[in-house]
């Protein structure tokens, strides 16, 4: 009977402790705060797709070269130039001797827009070191990538963080100059022949405004076609000087970076239709079948079309070219030609030209 009793008060303790609990859950449960219609949306809004960055694929490609041009840049070397449908970022080097010799333009069409070629970055920081003043103009690629969505506030708070540390104040209002979104509406897309020829007759205007007029102009294959037919206008082929261009340029380097874009007969007669223009034709890979092929297709070429100054060159693979070499095999190929070709050739006033053609000793 004594045990009896005892478990009885306990199993009326173990209730009351249970019912105890039970109504303390339901109180909390009651006081606990609804969510917030703010917290809510907010919710719904992270979940739900935001728009891209930019509106288009132009102003995506700019702001990528913007950033990448101004991160391994001097502030005093970015340039803006602005065309009839755009803003684009150029870098300009002047010329370390004391006489300037002239200006090499040097333009690329990366796949990805924020890579520049250490080979053509290398002729753009070291080539000044021998009086030549560059200018480094990207232009726009052939093929165009989706416009990238917008990233978190996160990501986007950490990248604009380190945007702004690899820039000089200067460079980041260019920038955001060059990368601004246009509060209009859509615009029509503009023809990538049609933007090249911009921008190309925008960076001669501006360095014939700094008093560059005995210019060299190194392009890429992809982009060769369209940025010569824009210069080749502006030279006079009627000329009966026989040592120089009347035009724009007085020599021309043809690299051919793009190899999945070799150009056809008909553009190689194009590119290859001013005889008095020397070329150096530029190859990378190593000389296999394909090369070799391709390689005996442009001397054909250049035959035909009878040019006076046609040489090939194919840049060794090892030992691969860095940046900040001031001295190579790359470097003194590009220098040499020049120099034997150009150097001295347009008055830097412009107008007219002279025959004074420098010889390497």
């Amino acid at each position: 009977m004594f045990i009896r009793n005892r478990l009885f008060q306990y199993l009326v303790k173990l209730c009351a402790a249970t019912a105890l609990a039970c109504s303390g859950l339901a109180c909390l449960a009651q006081n606990a705060p609804a969510a917030s219609d703010g917290s809510a949306s907010s919710a719904a809004s992270s979940m739900a797709a935001e728009k891209p960055i930019y509106a288009n694929n132009m102003e995506r490609d700019n702001a990528l070269l913007a950033k990448a041009f101004t991160a391994f840049a001097k502030a005093e070397e970015v340039q803006l130039l602005e065309t009839p449908d755009e803003k684009i970022i150029s870098l300009y080097k002047q010329g370390e001797t004391r006489k300037p010799k002239g200006a090499l333009l040097i333009m690329h069409a990366p796949e990805v827009p924020q890579l520049w070629p250490a080979t053509l970055e290398n002729l753009r920081r070291n080539l000044p070191l021998y009086g030549w003043a560059t200018m480094a103009l990207p232009l726009p690629g052939k093929y165009q990538s989706a416009v990238p969505e917008r990233e978190s506030s996160s990501a986007s708070s950490v990248a604009a963080e380190a945007a702004s540390a690899a820039v000089s104040s200067a460079s980041a209002e260019v920038v955001a100059s060059a990368s601004s979104v246009s509060s209009e509406s859509a615009k029509p897309l503009v023809s990538r022949d049609k933007l090249i020829g911009e921008r190309v007759d925008a960076a001669v205007a501006q360095l014939n405004k700094i008093g560059q007029f005995n210019l060299v102009v190194l392009v890429d294959n992809s982009s060769a076609p369209d940025a010569l037919a824009s210069l080749y206008k502006k030279i006079n082929k009627s000329s009966t000087t026989s040592d120089t261009v009347d035009g724009p340029l007085q020599a021309l380097i043809l690299v051919n970076l793009q190899n999945q874009e070799p150009l056809t007969k008909q553009q190689l007669i194009d590119i290859f239709s001013v005889k008095d223009l020397p070329v150096m034709d530029v190859f990378f890979n190593s000389d296999d079948t394909a090369q070799t092929e391709l390689r005996r297709t442009h001397n054909a070429e250049a035959m035909r079309q009878n040019l006076k100054d046609y040489q090939q060159l194919i840049l060794p693979n090892q030992p691969p070219v860095t940046v900040d070499e001031t001295q190579n095999f790359w470097l003194g190929k590009i220098h040499g030609f020049i120099a034997r070709t150009a150097e001295g050739n347009e008055s830097t006033k412009g107008g007219n030209s002279t025959s004074k053609n420098v010889d390497m000793k």
